[in-house]
């Protein structure tokens, strides 16, 4: 019996010491900091993109990425066209002034033939020298200044007109018209060189 009731005190003792101890313990200090809230479909996920992308420059909530303003550069432009070819050029000059003469030569024949053209009534070696309509392209000394010479004699640009020699300013209107149209014609194959050498007016 001594030895059972020396047990129990020392059960006791032990047990009251453990409970000492354990009033005096001090409870561990906080620190102030909130624990990291984590909320429902992914926001926490959401918070370190936010943190990555301003570290990064990027931003993963909308997908942007330095190239999405990129523009694509304009498409090439064609190749030239090839230069056209000279003589064709030429030829259809020539083509153009021959139909301007064809719908023109009435107007001639009414108005500069009887002293222009050979065999005329009132032709003589002097006119025909000057201007030979007897054949086309005319001949003559204006042969190569043909279109200027019979724009100054008909007053085209305004000038007072001097032809014809026994009417002068008696072309007019669509008679008028069709040998302006032909002196432009002439000049532009004259200008490309479509037109025989000839010699310069001499006088």
């Amino acid at each position: 019996m001594t030895g059972i009731a020396a047990m129990t005190r020392t059960l006791i003792t032990v047990a009251a010491a453990a409970a000492i101890t354990g009033c005096g313990a001090k409870t561990a200090p906080t620190t102030g900091a909130a624990p990291p809230m984590v909320a429902a479909d992914g926001d926490h996920h959401d918070h370190d993109d936010a943190v990555e992308g301003a570290a990064t420059g990027e931003d993963h909530g909308h997908h942007l990425h330095a190239d999405d303003d990129h523009v694509p550069p304009p498409a090439a432009s064609p190749p030239p066209p090839p230069l056209p070819d000279a003589a064709q050029v030429k030829a259809d000059l020539v083509a153009a002034e021959s139909a301007a003469y064809l719908a023109a030569r009435p107007v001639f024949t009414t108005y500069c033939a009887a002293c222009h053209q050979q065999g005329g009534k009132k032709a003589t070696a002097k006119k025909l020298g000057h201007f030979d309509m007897t054949g086309y392209p005319f001949g003559g000394h204006h042969a190569a200044e043909i279109a200027s010479a019979i724009r100054e004699v008909l007053g085209v640009g305004g000038g007072k007109p001097t032809m014809p020699k026994d009417k002068p300013g008696a072309v007019r209107g669509d008679e008028f018209a069709l040998i302006v149209a032909w002196a432009a014609a002439w000049d532009a194959a004259e200008a490309a060189s479509a037109h025989p050498d000839r010699p310069p007016h001499g006088h």
